[in-house]
């Protein structure tokens, strides 16, 4: 083989993993926070795809000769890996959404504080929830299969054979959403209950004692049972967590196979 024509072929393989390695970097959860500097994901980027592209040069092929083909394969490598970071990122939303809740309950909701894990500011426990999440990601190695998929889905979706079909992806979001609303409920539950029981004592004690300032009474009194029943079920919330990180890793293998053409 030609030798100019042989690093052309892994140029071109460097640049397809890059972009797809590079738009993970966007979404992916701790990858894509806006805490991790650009140059860092950038220089992690370029990493990943020197390492990669030496044993992707037969799946990636050789390049186009078509310049729009050759920029169109790039964004569609780019959006593809932002794809893959963004469904993983949903599982992180869904305990955004539970500690949301759980701080609606009992009065936090008014503070919303700055999410290092997304532009967007958070309540408290959401917050809370987010790092713990953060951290049983970390520890569980994680993000080592998000970036073991990345590099596997070269072997099953080679550039050029994405193919967006609605009917094959709509059992696959409805999965996607059915388990991120799952898994809100599930970590919101126990807080909820505890609270809803509250709230109808301070009612039977509001009845029974008209005189008794309820309001002043009950906010301390929800906040403390509140935060008693997030430390008491902890454990079980992190459980959760392990447990949930596979079906995560499941959804996106399902998506990978209902874009491969």
């Amino acid at each position: 083989m030609d030798p100019i024509w042989a690093s052309t072929q892994l140029f071109w393989a460097f640049l397809v993993v890059l972009f797809r390695v590079g738009g993970l970097m966007v979404t992916a959860p701790v990858f894509g926070s806006p805490n991790v500097p650009a140059p860092v994901k950038i220089g992690f980027s370029t990493a990943f795809a020197l390492a990669l592209a030496p044993v992707t040069v037969d799946k990636v092929g050789a390049p186009p000769e078509d310049w729009w083909l050759l920029v169109g394969i790039l964004i569609s490598e780019t959006l593809f890996g932002m794809l893959v970071g963004y469904l993983v990122s949903l599982f992180f939303s869904a305990v955004q959404m539970a500690g949301a809740f759980i701080d609606l309950q009992m009065g936090f909701g008014i503070f919303q504080l700055m999410n290092p894990f997304a532009p967007t500011p958070a309540s408290l426990l959401a917050q809370f929830h987010t790092l713990l999440l953060v951290v049983v990601y970390l520890q569980v190695n994680a993000h080592h299969w998000l970036l073991a998929s990345i590099a596997e889905s070269f072997q099953a979706i080679p550039p050029q054979s994405v193919a967006l079909d609605p009917v094959r992806l709509q059992p696959v979001l409805l999965d996607v959403v059915s388990q991120i609303f799952t898994l809100a409920i599930r970590i919101a539950a126990p807080a909820t209950a505890v609270l809803i029981v509250v709230d109808a004592a301070l009612a039977i004690v509001s009845r029974a004692v008209p005189q008794m300032p309820v309001f002043f009474v009950g906010a301390p009194a929800k906040i403390a049972m509140g935060l008693v029943t997030v430390a008491i079920v902890l454990p079980l919330v992190a459980n959760v967590f392990v447990n949930t990180l596979p079906m995560a890793a499941q959804d996106v293998v399902s998506f990978m196979r209902a874009i491969a053409r």
